[in-house]
């Protein structure tokens, strides 16, 4: 029932929010046939690079968000579980009386009404835990491009371009669908480490400890199952 996370901001990563966000309000003119500015204006312009998704993951999963969502999963989970043991227990009753025999047909009506409920209760419980995941990851996207607006800004950057690492990283995927979003999440092919905001943008927001997904799994160890126990030398 739950949605996860990881699936979402993923899915905001592949709808295309990988472009450039301006680290200062209002954006550059479209310049003009035959007017483009020569090559030394642009020291003018300066350029970071954030991992947008590391910071929105780190958000979510952390303690601003992540117990009042546990805790509504909680309560649709008792919600579903207790429906679930009706239907369990009314179903039990015509399989213990028969199916064929007058109280499990009588029981039949009542069986298939309850089903029905439950499985109402599992779509409107599904609905509101995708509803509620959403409204907590659409916040922290906002506030993790507000900060980095404003950092940005107090630096002198005049573009910010969100990126998950460089392009000549290694595709990890093992389907095409998930390289493909890899592939998207990377406009950046080379950038200077010092002109990247993540660690910043996460400090601030007292998210950069958490673990995301990811990052626990390149821990080493993770995941390991423990030594076989060796035989004692006698």
């Amino acid at each position: 029932m739950a949605v996860s996370h990881r699936a979402a901001v993923l899915a905001l990563v592949a709808a295309g929010l990988v472009g450039a966000i301006t680290a200062r309000s209002g954006s550059a003119p479209t310049p003009r046939s035959g007017s483009l500015a020569p090559s030394g204006a642009s020291a003018d312009q300066r350029i970071a690079t954030l991992n947008v998704f590391q910071v929105v993951e780190k958000m979510v999963q952390s303690d601003r968000y992540r117990p009042a969502r546990d805790a509504l999963m909680k309560e649709f989970q008792g919600k579903i579980d207790a429906a679930k043991k009706d239907v369990e227990s009314i179903a039990n009753e015509i399989i213990t009386a028969g199916q064929e025999t007058e109280k499990g047909r009588a029981l039949m009506p009542q069986y298939q009404s309850r089903k029905m409920e439950f499985d109402q209760l599992q779509q409107e419980m599904g609905e509101k835990a995708g509803e509620f995941n959403t409204q907590q990851l659409a916040e922290a996207y906002r506030l993790v491009i507000e900060t980095a607006n404003e950092i940005a800004t107090s630096r002198g950057y005049t573009h910010v371009i969100t990126t998950r690492g460089v392009a000549a990283e290694p595709i990890r995927s093992t389907n095409v669908a998930a390289a493909v979003q890899e592939i998207m999440a990377r406009p950046v092919v080379m950038f200077p480490p010092q002109d990247d905001l993540t660690e910043a943008v996460a400090t601030q927001l007292q998210v950069w400890d958490v673990k995301t997904q990811a990052e626990e799994e390149a821990q080493p160890g993770a995941d390991q199952p423990a030594p076989a126990p060796q035989p004692e030398n006698k």
